[in-house]
């Protein structure tokens, strides 16, 4: 793939206008930078568009992805001994064929080998068409050993006795689709040397390798120098970035498969002809009208008027490379406005504008832009834009030697981009294709596109100055007319609806009937498909605990919340209420499936083989005086609070990962937890990064990822998902992968310390009411809390422990329950603890767990002062620590506080009191403060009562001694000043107004929560 060239588009103008164009389109004058040096180099840094692949590759090692595949059909009496020496010659003529790649200190680097055997091999039998084509396909996608090599193969199959198949299989890391151009160019001109016994044509000098190349690249891109170039590109694509969201038939759900749908696109000579006149009248190229014509449709298809296009550049600017193998390409991110009502000939003069803007700072690779604007997340490779115009120079008739050669096609269909327009020109004619992803396009959809797009260049040709909405271009999608069908019948349809209802029940067990009946009267459905999913119906987890609660009443079975995200569908959760009935109850059976789960938190808890400290070891002096930080969970109740702290007591910048799309998303919720929590945090310090603890390294790119692992001195992992209510499935990537990214941070290049935020919940074992915990306590997996989220922290937590004893100094600390600010008094909204005050005010009553009853509360700015300090204690590394209240809090003490305030509060059974929040969460005004109020009393079958929670601070008071930082007592006086904030604040209902105060349905959240 090569980018739109001068001579193919400009043929036809004047000498004058041809030189002017071939200047513009190569970005201006001359190269005036400094020229490359030959150094020789046989190992060196990986390039940039190396690196991000490099770690693509990490992340999906068997994926053929990357892999660049070209076959050519050879005609003739093949000498396959010359051909095997010809290919020698090419690999020992280019570098990059001779490249692996190890880490060193973490960190990726290429090795040029002296010497490589070159793999080629030749299929056994004579083999038809078809066969080979499977044979050929299945032979592209074996994986090849970045660190042995080699990173090229060859594949001879024969068709016949004069009539062979060469496949060239290239790892992308090496090459690119200039480069494939190169290696055919001279593997035929050395071919027909040898057979004709001749010496070997001369082939262009290579004044250097690609190692030379790269390492000269990563000099030059830093500093001001870098600065310079990325000016235009923050301009330019500033946030927020569109995407192409309208326009699929399905939202995108993490990264797509790679996987195409493709239709071919053809532009006949006469209209060729006639785009080709239209674009030189504009001084534009054929490229430039191609594009403008499929922004065009995307706009008028998807409505947006803001579109960014991709386009591939070769990347060849500096003559040193020109005949070079090697990954050069770049990938331009090129944005248009195309609001107001434009006609085509005012979107091509805009089309041409951006891109000769675009051409002239071509030379800053895409993955420096993207690892500068940390664009938002749209789970594929290219987090810039979705959509690409690509010109293609596919290989036509040639000659090597007296064979004759054409490309073979056998049919792979793979993109990187979401929607793309390949194209190439043809005995006057434009052909090509159009790819979209079959993860978000329906085949129809690509068919509509393509017919489309070939009728748009016919209407705008004949009228390029209308504009372009007012042509009639788009077919309307099929059976958009049937959906009003029936539509004036509302009550025929209702009767009909009610029929299906009660049909669809009769097809299903008693069970089911049952449940169907209460998801419909909590959905209020009028039918419910036993197969679809509760939360995509409609359901959410104040929902979920009523509908157990109401077959609870119906079946006679009590099951915890966690099994509706287990089973949400009506025929998974019937089979579950039928297992606990026979088998006796609702923990009943539980123990068979013990094994199973706690073989899967074993396996979870495997960390990945290559996060091992390679690199220098931790630095005392930034341990003490770090000029860099990283924090996750900064939007957390203790993360924020840390944060704060931390800039306080350091002069570090603090570099905060937020779970956002893109930077001013993560902006956004950084300022709203700030507000919920009532702290002014100067911000002139603290970096923002747009991320996510659920993938792959944080939701950064490759070279953010890599730039951050080299510049913090210190790591505090405060995040997590801390939802009460879902299964370990879906916790799992955010809690122990997210630790797990964590972790191959710290270990990526020099050693750098973590300061884990862990759950006391991973010290409990089921079914039990443990003593005071231990810093040291620890329960196998088999006893770990049938709690997903704890379990997701006791997965993490063992990761933890392998990156210890892989040298990764970590220290753990266990908050117990948080409160708020002592000096304030202002708390977490979500705190799970809170609400379970809040049940209390409301109801007028509070269960009677005994004159003894106390609980652990600790003020939140003495966890966060106690954390902060002991990060920046060299003796303190490595260990573990609880920050928790010496001091225990009296459960009667609050109670008498709220009294003295004006609650009315009766005590009543802890059962009655359960019952009671049960009756509350079925009525209708009910707010899901309750099910973590219900978790709290030990409602969730086998998990530990009121007040269990004892945790040994003895460890963290020997640590803190001395240093000033030490708990309040959580008395009479700062109890008051809790329920001053929470009736402030509206988290509880004032004393003459207690009782039902309904509020916005929140997702089931405890404390440290990200």
């Amino acid at each position: 793939m090569v980018p739109p060239g001068p001579l193919a588009d400009g043929a036809e103008l004047s000498v004058t206008k041809q030189r002017l164009m071939e200047k513009w389109l190569a970005g201006g004058a001359g190269q005036q930078g400094p020229r490359i040096p030959r150094r020789g180099l046989a190992t060196a840094d990986l390039s940039f568009a190396q690196e991000r692949l490099w770690f693509l590759a990490q992340l999906h090692p068997e994926s053929s992805y990357h892999h660049m595949v070209e076959a050519i059909r050879v005609r003739g009496p093949l000498d396959r001994d010359a051909l095997k020496w010809a290919l020698e010659q090419v690999v020992r003529r280019h570098e990059a064929l001779r490249t692996v790649f190890h880490v060193h200190a973490g960190e990726p680097r290429q090795v040029v080998l002296a010497e490589q055997p070159v793999d080629f091999g030749v299929d056994a039998r004579v083999r038809g068409e078809d066969e080979a084509v499977e044979l050929l396909r299945r032979d592209s996608d074996r994986p090849f050993d970045l660190e042995r090599g080699p990173l090229i193969r060859f594949l001879l199959t024969p068709l016949g006795p004069a009539d062979h198949v060469l496949m060239v299989t290239m790892h992308h890391l090496v090459g690119d689709g200039m480069s494939m151009g190169i290696l055919f160019r001279e593997l035929f001109a050395c071919y027909a040397a040898r057979v004709e016994g001749k010496e070997v044509p001369a082939l262009p000098d290579l004044p250097l390798g690609y190692a030379d190349f790269a390492q000269w690249q990563r000099d030059l891109l830093r500093g001001p120098e870098l600065e310079r170039r990325l000016a235009h590109w923050s301009r330019a694509l500033r946030e927020p970035l569109p995407t192409l969201d309208r326009l699929t038939d399905r939202p995108r759900r993490g990264r797509t498969s790679l996987r195409a749908v493709s239709r071919a696109f053809t532009l006949t000579e006469p209209v060729a002809t006639r785009l080709r006149a239209l674009a030189r009248e504009r001084q534009a190229t054929l490229f430039m009208a191609l594009l403008a014509g499929f922004n065009t449709l995307v706009h008028l298809r998807s409505g947006d008027e803001d579109i960014v296009t991709g386009s591939v550049v070769h990347g060849r600017d500096e003559p040193e490379v020109e005949h070079l193998i090697g990954f050069f390409a770049n990938t331009l991110a090129l944005r248009f406005d195309l609001s107001g009502s434009l006609t085509f000939t005012q979107i091509l003069e805009r089309v041409r504008q951006t891109c000769l803007e675009a051409y002239a700072h071509r030379d800053t690779p895409i993955e420096v832009v993207a690892a500068e604007l940390r664009p938002g997340r749209n789970g594929g490779d290219n987090p810039l834009f979705q959509a690409a115009v690509v010109e293609e120079n596919p290989a036509g008739a040639a000659r090597m030697g007296d064979l004759e050669v054409a490309a073979f096609d056998f049919g792979l269909d793979s993109s990187e981009f979401d929607l793309v327009l390949h194209y190439w020109e043809t005995d006057g004619r434009v052909e090509g294709g159009v790819r979209g992803s079959v993860d978000l396009f329906d085949p129809e959809s690509v068919d509509r596109f393509t017919a489309e797009l070939e009728r748009l260049f016919t209407a705008v040709l004949d009228a390029p100055d209308v504009p372009v909405a007012e042509l009639g271009l788009l077919d309307a999608p099929p059976d958009r007319e049937s959906a009003t069908v029936g539509a004036a019948a509302p009550d025929a349809a209702a009767a009909t609806e009610d029929r299906d209802a009660a049909d669809g029940d009769a097809a299903l067990t008693a069970t089911e009937r049952e449940v169907a009946a209460v998801w419909r009267e909590v959905l209020g459905l009028r039918e419910v498909d036993p197969d679809e999913d509760f939360f995509e119906a409609g359901g959410h987890s104040l929902r979920a605990v009523r509908v157990l609660l109401r077959l609870r009443e119906r079946l006679g079975v009590d099951l915890p919340v966690q099994v509706f995200f287990e089973a949400p569908t009506v025929t998974a959760l019937a089979a579950v209420f039928d297992r606990a009935r026979a088998a006796g109850g609702a923990g009943a059976g539980q123990e068979d499936t013990a094994d199973a789960e706690a073989a899967v938190l074993r396996a979870d808890a495997a960390l990945d083989e290559d996060i091992v400290c390679a690199g220098t070891p931790v630095d005392p002096e930034r341990v003490v005086a770090p000029e860099h930080l990283f924090l996750t969970g900064a939007t957390s109740f203790l993360g924020a609070h840390l944060l704060a702290q931390l800039l306080r007591v350091t002069g570090a910048r603090l570099h905060v990962l937020v779970d956002a799309e893109g930077p001013g998303e993560a902006e956004r919720a950084l300022a709203r937890a700030f507000a919920r929590f009532r702290l002014d945090v100067p911000m002139e310090r603290v970096t923002v990064l747009a991320g996510s603890l659920r993938e792959p390294l944080l939701g950064l790119s490759p070279m953010a990822f890599t730039r951050l692992a080299g510049t913090v001195d210190a790591i505090h992992h405060v995040g997590c998902e801390a939802n009460l209510a879902q299964p370990y499935r879906r916790l799992r990537a955010a809690n122990a992968g997210g630790t797990t990214e964590v972790l191959r941070l710290a270990a990526r290049g020099r050693t750098k310390p973590v300061h884990y935020v862990s759950s006391p919940g991973v010290l409990f074992a089921r079914d039990t009411e443990p003593g005071v915990l231990r810093t040291d306590g620890r329960v196998p997996a088999e006893a770990v809390l049938p709690s997903g989220y704890v379990r997701s922290r006791w997965v993490a937590e063992e990761l933890i422990d392998e990156g210890r004893r892989r040298g990764v100094p970590v220290s753990v600390y266990r908050p117990g329950r948080l409160g708020g600010d002592s000096v304030s008094g202002s708390g977490d909204p979500e705190s799970a603890f809170w609400r379970f005050i809040g049940a209390c005010a409301e109801l007028g009553t509070v269960p009677d767990f005994g004159v003894d009853a106390d609980f652990d509360l600790v003020p939140v700015d003495f966890a966060a002062a106690a954390l902060a300090e002991l990060s920046l204690r060299v003796g303190a590394l490595g260990g573990t620590y609880h920050l928790a209240n010496p001091a225990r809090t009296r459960l009667d003490t609050v109670v008498a506080r709220l009294r003295a305030t004006g609650y009315r509060l009766v005590e009543t059974d802890p059962e009655d009191w359960a019952r009671l929040v049960s009756k509350d969460v079925l009525d209708a005004g009910g707010d899901e403060g309750s099910v973590p109020v219900a978790a709290l009393t030990g409602a969730s079958h086998g998990m530990p009562g009121f007040g269990s929670l004892r945790l040994d601070v003895s460890g963290t008071l020997d640590a803190l001694a001395g240093t000033g930082v030490s708990c309040p007592v959580v008395d009479a006086p700062l109890i008051d000043r809790y329920v001053a904030h929470l009736v402030g604040a509206g988290l509880l209902p004032r004393p003459d107004r207690a009782g039902r105060d309904p509020r916005d349905s929140r997702d089931l959240r405890s404390e440290n929560i990200a």
